[in-house]
């Protein structure tokens, strides 16, 4: 079996760009494949919800130029995973539209397998009826009012569908949300590589040189290059001004991950336990023992969906006072239990109608009650409070009120009637608009792995 070489051009598309020439150099060595990865759940689930990328359109747009020219060079089967940031119809109907910009300016046309991954409501309720659906990392079990109140519910696919796209000889697969391992994993399973070698080598390569170390003078990230051996695989950047070593490569390890030695997949596990790690180059790792376990008990997706529950505004602000910091506690307490009172009278519950949240930077801003240093040892604090309530009038109204709780209030040693607060904003108070949560974080059993539809696309026409 020959050796597979795969191309990770960037860490998530659109995000921090691609560098082109270090690109261009990857493509050069006559790579299988390009895979990129081009969302997440890790900005939140705002941008699900709300159907909205969490990346700037004009940085996708040099994304997808780079990686699409790179076709006139090398024909080579080309992937992007979780089109337009969340995979949903609204983000890939988006990436589509830059596609085809894109391909209008090149006077060329590409033919893109989409997978659509949103899921329909009224099938997922006859699964919820038949059990089929079960909590993930939480004990609340998803409901037929739930799945209503989700804008849009997606299934993170893994490679079987991928593979079932690029078998209709696309130019581009377009993938709504999807494992980010899978995209590089499912070229080379196609072709009868081992599956745990190559989920193994996406999971580590799906950042691109985020599991390397520059050098003096390097860029900000450059692709990565996976190659796959018929026992082991060898990661290494496409630029010389970057290295990966041993501990670079482990340390990518345990990212976004609860067990650095196991991963779940869609339809079984990612074992890493024997896997080993050897210095393979001054600049490459090499990495064998990676196994795949198929789930006996079936083939299960995770699902992701958002609902809106309400509008939010924030006030924020900077304090110095020793007086204000000694206090901050009573002034925070002061100010909610002033909220609470006067909204009352309104007829508005706290935590029913609207939500206060604080958030104090210097204090506990970053860890919240996690963390373990209880003592303000900074000579100042950030404030942030932050109100969501059911529309956005409201929401703004109650953090105005708020914010004189916090501003005038006759705390201890207090020696000034103003100028406790520095606010670095007019308007002090900011509307951040609809506010949504991740309310479906829950598997789903399936019995086809291939079960989402793929249509073929053309951009450029």
């Amino acid at each position: 079996m020959k050796d597979y070489k795969v191309i990770s051009p960037t860490s998530c598309m659109g995000l921090v760009g691609i560098n082109e020439d270090a690109y261009k150099e990857a493509l050069a060595g006559n790579p299988d494949s390009v895979s990129s990865d081009a969302g997440s759940l890790d900005p939140g689930p705002h941008y699900l919800g709300a159907g909205l990328p969490h990346v700037p359109r004009f940085q996708m747009k040099h994304d997808c130029r780079v990686m699409m020219e790179g076709l006139q060079h090398r024909k080579t089967p080309m992937v992007m995973g979780s089109a337009g940031g969340s995979g949903g119809r609204p983000h890939i109907a988006w990436q589509l539209e830059i596609m085809d910009e894109v391909a209008r300016a090149m006077k060329r046309t590409f033919k893109v397998a989409v997978i659509d991954t949103t899921l329909d409501k009224a099938d997922l309720k006859k699964k919820v009826q038949k059990g089929k659906i079960t909590p993930l990392q939480h004990d609340k079990p998803l409901t037929e009012e739930g799945i209503d109140r989700a804008t849009e519910i997606v299934a993170q696919i893994g490679v079987e569908p991928i593979i079932q796209a690029l078998n209709m000889n696309p130019d581009i697969v377009l993938a709504g949300r999807a494992c980010d391992n899978a995209c590089f994993a499912a070229d080379p399973v196609r072709k009868g590589y081992d599956k745990g070698l190559a989920l193994h080598l996406g999971k580590i390569v799906e950042c691109a040189s985020a599991g390397a170390i520059p050098l003096k003078g390097a860029q900000l990230r450059v692709p990565m290059i996976g190659t796959l051996l018929e026992d082991s695989f060898l990661v290494e950047p496409a630029s010389p001004n970057w290295i990966c070593t041993i501990r670079s490569v482990v340390g990518h390890e345990v990212y976004e991950r609860t067990d650095p030695t196991m991963q779940l997949e869609p339809g079984g596990l990612l074992d890493m336990r024997d896997s080993k790690f050897e210095q393979f180059s001054e600049r490459t790792v090499k990495v064998s023992g990676s196994k795949w376990v198929k789930d006996e008990t079936g083939y299960k997706v995770k699902l992701e969906g958002a609902e809106k529950v309400g509008y939010r505004s924030i006030f924020i602000a900077g304090a110095r006072d020793p007086a204000y910091l000694r206090n901050i506690d009573w002034i925070l307490d002061f100010a909610k239990q002033r909220i609470i009172d006067e909204f009352d009278k309104k007829g508005l519950k706290s935590g029913i109608n609207y939500h206060i949240v604080y958030h104090v930077y210097g204090r506990n801003g970053v860890m919240g009650p996690l963390e373990p240093q209880r003592e303000i040892t900074s000579n100042e604090l950030g404030i942030i409070l932050e109100i969501v309530a059911e529309t956005q009038e409201l929401a703004q109204e109650i953090c105005y009120f708020g914010k004189y709780g916090l501003v005038w209030c006759n705390f201890e040693g207090r020696v000034t009637t103003a100028g406790n607060l520095a606010y670095p904003y007019s308007p002090s108070i900011l509307d951040t608009g609809p506010v949504y949560r991740l309310s479906v974080h829950h598997l789903l059993d399936i019995e086809d792995p291939c079960m989402f539809p793929i249509k073929m696309v053309e951009v450029g026409k």
